[in-house]
């Protein structure tokens, strides 16, 4: 039973007398707002499709899905904008907390399922369908089970050519017949039970409705098949309802960009064609959009092959593209003229560039840009004003960052999720599945979009924008986590869905935008957002792309951070220990100066590190105990986490190892309760390696076992992570004798290693796998690319490595003499990451 009223912040609902009260007043509301918000409410347990709520507030009426936000639009100005939370593409869920002693929310009703009805036609000529074996198929049993079914997607994606396919598929099973009805010349709602009427073959008189039709119609068992309904959609949503409920031998196949919202329709939401991963071709026939590349392409130049020579222009192609058919089709007719490397070169000017459609195709469709112009010219002002400004993103964008970068004085945050959802059903915007919602214009849509910007005066200012909301963003963020409220991989899992717009916010702070200040803060935040994500050498690039706007007018807290961040991410990303080593000694002098407590201690922590790997351990010491002095009893659980590893290398590289192990067994809880994954592997990582340089070995083996176990499991793992892991677990393993589960590592690391820290890296493990195995040149050239890689980084090796290096040497004594291992070692010295990995397969048994 629903309450006598529900409470909540200022608000009482009292659904029995229909009074809606705020501060104690009757507040005025409509019949649709109030009847709106008491279903939100009795169902607060879970989101409300749109579709939901439209057929329980306006139950068997057909209305526009705009009604439906301006309802949840008013309600919010009375009860605050926070009440009701809009997920774009799925629906909207009541989230205020209500006073105790509400009712429990209401049962969800279970839904009918329509009874299967066969059926069968007049057709248009059957056409090619290319890459859509799979969708065809499932469309073919929907319009078999199902008496509505409604084919959706963008603009070109190929719904018009899948229906007429699926109609000719299933013709034969039809008593009667099938009927194509093409809508897209029909310009008003009222024409279109007329021209439905002169497809089926039926004359109706002036004044003929729905009802007159469904008459004439009588018993037929017919498939009809509407396409392009997007423009018409209340008109066609009306006729198709009516005509359901009085013919129950007719079933609809329905193609639009957007769905007809009727309780009994079934959605397939076309998706582009499938496309090649980067790097990996294959079998044409199993990438869709390369398939109908190449047929295309032939249909004009039958000598034309897919071939190594231009296999990699034909998937970039299709990538850059998204798959979409349209797009592939009209960049195929452009190959006679420029070739396919020369379509690729110009695919930056890709709506003046896709044009030359057929001539039997609808106007709409012979160029890409009146795809588009079409789609939007469908949109309300407000629509085209959000769809325009989302462009700004690359590569996607989450909730909050779309309303921080959209919403104005003409468009407000909570307009702006609503129009999102519009957009999305609309299919002008893709819904990217995942635990947290992000969204994407597909690069066609977003060079439209970009376009549309520019001619609204407002791509500078977007921009802008796009550029001071995600730094205020990274920020806020990672000072939250640092304080507590929340963890470190919950914000860099978050930031790193954004580093494509990151990535364009940089390039136009430093570069059209000359905004030196503003770049300076984002490659500074970036630096511990990218050092968490493990992508180190990229980071270096931004920052040195930036580094030469620095100048005397550069404040001293933002230059101390820039030296600080490019030491941090220089650690896997190219620079020596002496670079980082001069970088971090610039920022300490100046926040010893004026910088804050927390920042220093950090600085403090990484210069200990890089002086410890580069064997000066009276420097590391005394960075750690004056980031102890610095902060005391207030340093923060994290960076007593940071502290306590970095004490635990120091240890390790003095060889004081059974003081590194105590130092990482400390930091291990610590390492788990605060939330950061990185700095978990280093403690785990570590402390096996402690445990194998103090001789227990079974201990080591199962420390190492558990960090693969949670670099598994982590969705912030990255190579370098992995590598490590697998290489310094290889290494016990052979310790211990199990020579096939060291070398089965090895393989798995090889590719690993070189996406990341290069295979140099452990060129010395390899050494002493060689030496094990007998292979003395093999051996001893490793030894000198290791001598190499070790003086590049500027890290000697400490007394584990030594007597790693010992144990080596003294396995290849008996095997060569002393001048010819000399000799190999030095030509070593030379090898490239290409002859390492030779030699690293070879020793794995799969050379």
């Amino acid at each position: 039973m629903p309450a006598s009223a529900y409470r909540f912040a200022n608000v009482e609902l009292r659904p029995a007398t229909r009074q809606l009260m705020v501060d104690g007043a009757e507040a005025a509301i409509g019949a649709r707002a109030f009847d709106l918000l008491v279903t939100l409410v009795e169902h607060r347990d879970r989101l409300l499709s749109k579709d939901e709520l439209l057929d329980r507030v306006w139950p068997g009426l057909v209305v526009e899905e705009n009604n439906l936000q301006v309802q949840v639009s008013s309600l919010r100005k009375l009860i605050g904008p926070k009440a009701i939370a809009t997920v774009p593409a799925r629906g909207y869920r009541f989230v205020a907390t209500l006073a105790e002693g509400a009712a429990p929310a209401a049962p969800v009703p279970a839904a009918p399922v329509p009874e299967p009805v066969a059926f069968g036609g007049l057709l248009p000529p059957p056409v090619a369908v290319i890459g859509r074996a799979a969708e065809r198929e499932a469309l073919a049993q929907r319009v078999t089970d199902q008496r509505l079914v409604t084919v959706v997607g963008a603009g070109g994606i190929g719904k018009t050519c899948l229906a007429r396919a699926v109609a000719h598929d299933l013709a034969g099973a039809f008593r009667d017949r099938a009927v194509f009805v093409e809508l897209d010349a029909v310009a008003a709602g009222a024409d279109v039970t007329g021209a439905v009427a002169r497809a089926l073959r039926i004359q109706l008189p002036a004044t003929g409705g729905a009802a007159e039709l469904a008459e004439r119609l009588g018993d037929e068992q017919l498939l009809l098949v509407l396409d392009n309904c997007e423009h018409l959609g209340a008109a066609v949503a009306l006729l198709v309802q009516a005509l359901l409920d009085a013919l129950p031998g007719l079933h609809v196949l329905a193609t639009s960009q957007e769905p007809l919202h009727l309780a009994r329709e079934q959605v397939l939401r076309l998706a582009p064609l499938v496309v090649p991963a980067p790097g990996a071709l294959g079998d044409p026939a199993s990438h869709g959009a390369v398939a109908l590349f190449v047929a295309r392409v032939q249909a004009q130049h039958g000598a034309f092959r897919l071939d190594a020579a231009n296999a990699d222009d034909v998937a970039e192609v299709v990538r850059q593209l998204d798959g979409l058919p349209l797009a592939i089709e009209l960049a195929a007719a452009r190959v006679p003229l420029l070739g396919v490397s020369g379509v690729r070169r110009n695919l930056g000017e890709r709506l003046r560039l896709l044009t030359g459609g057929a001539r039997d195709l609808p106007s709409r469709h012979r160029t890409l840009r009146s795809t588009y112009d079409w789609s939007h010219a469908l949109l309300s002002d407000d629509e085209r004003t959000v769809f325009r400004r989302l462009g700004i993103f690359v590569g996607g964008f989450g909730l909050d960052l779309a309303q921080q970068v959209v919403a104005d004085e003409q468009v407000d945050p909570w307009a702006v999720l609503d129009h999102l959802g519009t957009l999305i059903d609309k299919s002008l915007v893709v819904a990217e599945t995942g635990t947290v919602p992000r969204y994407r214009l597909l690069e066609s849509a977003r060079a439209y979009a970009l376009e549309q910007l520019q001619a609204a005066g407002e791509l500078t200012v977007l921009r802008r924008r796009l550029a001071e909301r995600l730094r205020n963003a990274l920020v806020g963020g990672a000072r939250a986590a640092i304080q507590g409220q929340g963890t470190l991989d919950d914000w860099a899992l978050a930031g790193g869905a954004e580093v494509d717009n990151l990535r364009a916010a940089i390039d136009w702070a430093a570069g059209e935008g000359a905004d030196a200040a503003l770049a300076l803060s984002l490659v500074n935040i970036a630096a511990v957002l990218m050092y968490q994500i493990g992508r180190y050498p990229e980071c270096v690039r931004w920052m040195r792309a930036v580094e030469p706007l620095i100048d005397a007018h550069t404040p001293p807290g933002v230059l101390a951070l820039f030296h600080q961040g490019l030491a941090l991410v220089g650690l896997h990303g190219g620079l020596s220990a002496a670079q980082r080593r001069e970088h971090l000694q610039q920022a300490l002098a100046i926040f010893r100066r004026d910088g804050p407590p927390g920042s220093l201690a950090i600085t403090l922590t990484l210069l200990s590190y890089v002086a410890a790997v580069s064997g000066d351990f009276a420097t590391a010491n005394d960075c750690l105990t004056e980031c102890e002095q610095c902060l005391g009893s207030a340093m923060p659980r994290s960076l007593r986490c940071i502290w306590l590893y970095n004490l635990g290398m120091l240890r390790r590289y003095e060889g004081r190892h059974a003081e590194a192990l105590a130092a990482f067994e400390a930091a291990l809880p610590l390492a788990r309760e605060v939330g950061n994954a990185r700095q978990l592997f280093y403690v785990l990582n570590n402390l096996a390696a402690a445990c194998r340089e103090l001789g227990r070995l079974e201990q080591a083996l199962a420390g190492f076992d558990a960090t693969l176990e949670h670099l598994r499991r982590s969705p912030l793992t990255d190579a370098q992570m992995m590598a490590f892991a697998l290489m310094w677990s290889a290494q016990a393993l052979v310790d211990a004798g199990r020579l096939a589960e060291a070398q089965q590592r090895v393989i798995e690391a090889v590719p690993l290693a070189r996406r990341s820290t290069g295979l140099r890296h452990f060129a010395g493990f390899l050494a002493h796998l060689a030496a094990r195995q007998g292979r003395a040149g093999a051996a001893a050239r490793l030894l000198g690319c290791d001598d190499a890689a070790r003086e590049r980084r500027g890290e000697p090796r400490i007394p584990s490595d030594e007597r790693e290096l010992q144990a080596t040497l003294a396995l290849l004594a008996p095997l060569a003499s002393a001048a010819q291992l000399q000799a190999w070692r030095r030509t070593g010295r030379e090898l490239d990451e290409d002859s390492v990995q030779a030699l690293a397969l070879a020793l794995a048994g799969a050379g």
